[in-house]
């Protein structure tokens, strides 16, 4: 009975033990955990085809990131939704001199049968008098017809380039659905105009 007790009063130490040694390392590793690195700032947005009878809308977060007060990164993560009968979708218009070094979609979600980059395009123009010289456009079907709508989450990383002067705001548009009037087809007629001082005066802390 005695060794029952021993055993019975081991084996609840050892449990102690185990749980306790869990639970320093999940400490510890929230501790070493960097939450917002780099993060100098941010600006929500939220568009939608209000002007038409279109269902489709981007809302999302832009995140500003760089080292000492230097903006070298670009982070733009948004939910989006396509009406099923939209073929314009959404576009994002990025300023010249950021590169686009990726994009991640799962647009459009719960269909395992559709590939999401197969409804991602990216155009570029070189006429110098763009400022807004790159277009990613996303669930767009240039022959005016609908590619079927749903939602999914986008992550578009953009990156300053070399040897190019840092504007003193970061400015990007995003425009929305689709419409026809007097038989002339219109692609995104809801946009917004997203602009971020960049400038040195800028209170990154």
């Amino acid at each position: 009975m005695k060794k029952t007790i021993k055993y019975i009063l081991l084996m609840i130490n050892i449990v102690l033990l185990l749980v306790g040694c869990n639970n320093s390392g999940i400490n510890n590793e929230a501790v070493d955990t960097m939450v917002n690195e780099s993060i100098v700032q941010t600006s929500g947005f939220s568009i939608s085809s209000d002007s038409t009878e279109m269902n489709t809308s981007a809302k999302g977060t832009v995140f500003v990131k760089g080292v000492d007060g230097i903006v070298q990164h670009i982070q733009i993560i948004a939910w989006i939704e396509i009406d099923p009968n939209d073929w314009g979708g959404i576009s994002f218009y990025v300023p010249d001199n950021w590169h686009i070094s990726s994009i991640i979609s799962s647009y459009p979600e719960n269909e395992p049968q559709k590939k999401p980059e197969d409804y991602i395009s990216i155009f570029t123009t070189a006429d110098s008098k763009y400022k807004l010289n790159k277009m990613i456009e996303i669930g767009k079907n240039r022959d005016y017809v609908p590619t079927g709508g749903g939602i999914g989450t986008v992550a578009i990383d953009l990156i300053l380039k070399d040897g190019k002067d840092k504007s003193e705001t970061f400015n990007i548009v995003i425009g929305v659905g689709s419409d026809e009037k007097d038989g002339v087809k219109i692609e995104n007629p809801d946009s917004i105009s997203i602009e971020i001082p960049l400038s040195s005066s800028t209170d990154w802390e």
